[in-house]
């Protein structure tokens, strides 16, 4: 893609893109918010429902390897227009599901297709702005992510006040309509070489096999099937032993599925390992809270999605602000930072009880939204701010696997620390969620040294002058 694109040919194209990240938001958000009104139609308890986003986590992770090579063989372009229409049949069939059977694999379907279209979409906006450039193009992908939690939960509420709960998956086949219609229209076309190395399949099936063994784990841990402990170490055991073949096989290939030679990469070794620790503990409370509000609180689904979506509110008060702090401080001061605020913060969600006032909980919670959006975008600008423009396809397949798996790891653990502590009968208190919240806090203060340690020198890029082509609009 030609990266000399004038400013408003740039803006747009960040705007086809996050109409898709905006359908992947939303339809996220949505379903968390429903939870407890469809597990009962479904007939299963609400912490069971967490397997219907944590499937859909998985296959994000599990086929985000493929989606740079799929980029670089048939073309940015078309693999982020077919992507959004896997997406869509996905959320279709899930809507469509009778139970959680089903419901499970139309969602590993749809993760399938925002597998592609995630990592994809990303790439042809780092591509549409130009190398040096990478915090510009990631800020701009803070509005569809800040619109997603933002409009979400309410629309959920909604819907399943008013509506069959199955409607919260048909609503993105209109915008899926105008994604493909923008994508044709803006985006140029693929031209140029295509690739002629063949894709790593016996290495993608190796890393999708250590992830899903890893996640199966984690899974194992609360709702255990059989075995108990013994079966969980294994499994755990079991995913170390294939990672570990799977990175003999890398070293040999060529060309591997997950490359993890970009490790040799400082700023984004430290952006995958130290962003995903914190990614974990933080990612969290989207899943955590609409559960407390209508679980532990007793409150109803418009009361939970208005309280939800005024986390959103807070990410769009910080997004001004990110760039200058990044600037003045350097990524690793700032990473650092926001992961012990944000640890604080989740922390404190153990003292929510029936009696709070709403000039309490409300402030709070904007302020975690505002320090879970600094979080992620400055660790989304660090890890890619290093990285060569030939190797960008890769990187972006790469980094997405270990977001993906940390965001599922944070929903899994939650959901089986909350099963843990309610004991076999799963029936939740407000006791539980504290506990939760307490254990999920210490998660992003391990990160908290490891940013510490970049220092501001290197560490960040100058930010890009307004000027020519490349200003910023």
């Amino acid at each position: 893609m030609d990266t000399a694109l004038p400013p408003g040919r740039q803006i747009a194209i960040a705007g086809t893109v996050a109409c898709a990240f905006v359908m992947q938001g939303i339809d996220t958000t949505l379903l968390t918010i429903a939870i407890p009104t469809i597990a009962p139609d479904l007939g299963v308890s609400p912490l069971v429902m967490h397997f219907a986003i944590t499937a859909y986590l998985l296959s994000l992770a599990v086929f985000m390897p493929v989606s740079g090579w799929f980029a670089d063989r048939f073309g940015p372009r078309r693999v982020f227009s077919w992507a959004v229409v896997i997406f869509v049949l996905g959320s279709a069939l899930s809507g469509l599901s009778p139970n959680i059977g089903l419901m499970v694999p139309a969602r590993f379907l749809q993760g399938f297709g925002g597998a592609l279209m995630t990592p994809v979409g990303r790439l042809i906006l780092l591509r549409a702005f130009g190398k040096g450039r990478s915090l510009d193009a990631m800020m701009w992908l803070t509005i569809p992510v800040l619109i997603g939690p933002l409009v979400g939960p309410l629309l959920g509420a909604v819907i399943v006040t008013n509506l069959d709960w199955r409607w919260i998956f048909f609503v993105n086949v209109p915008v899926c309509i105008l994604t493909l219609v923008l994508a044709r229209w803006l985006i140029p076309p693929d031209t140029g070489a295509r690739l002629k190395v063949g894709f790593d399949w016996a290495g993608f099936a190796l890393a999708g096999i250590a992830l899903t063994l890893f996640q199966l784990a984690v899974e194992h841990l609360g709702h255990p099937l059989v075995g108990g402990e013994i079966t969980t170490l294994a499994l755990l055991a079991a995913a170390l032993a294939v990672f570990w073949i799977y990175r003999r096989h890398a070293s040999r290939h060529a060309a591997p599925a997950l490359d993890l030679a970009l490790f040799r990469i400082p700023a984004f070794r430290t952006g995958v390992v130290a962003g995903g620790i914190g990614r974990v503990g933080l990612n969290a409370l989207p899943f955590l809270l609409p559960l407390v509000f209508q679980i532990g609180l007793g409150m109803s689904p418009i009361e939970a999605g208005l309280l939800s979506s005024t986390a959103a509110v807070g990410a769009f008060c910080a997004k001004p602000f990110l760039k200058r702090m990044v600037a003045r401080w350097g990524y690793g001061p700032t990473i650092a930072g926001m992961g012990a605020l944000g640890s604080a913060l989740i922390a404190g969600f153990a003292l929510l009880h029936p009696g709070l006032s709403a000039w309490v909980v409300v402030p709070y919670i904007v302020a975690a939204g505002a320090i879970r959006m600094v979080f992620f975008n400055s660790v989304n600008g660090l890890t890619y701010s290093e990285v060569p423009a030939e190797e960008l396809s890769r990187s972006v397949a790469t980094a997405g696997v270990f977001q993906q798996l940390s965001m599922g790891l944070g929903i899994s653990l939650s959901a089986a620390l909350l099963a843990l502590m309610s004991g076999e009968g799963h029936v939740v208190e407000m006791s539980d969620f504290a506990a939760v919240f307490l254990m999920m806090a210490v998660i992003p203060l391990i990160s908290v040294p490891l940013f510490a340690r970049l220092r501001r020198p290197g560490a960040v890029p100058a930010p890009s002058a307004p000027q020519s082509a490349n200003a910023r609009v």
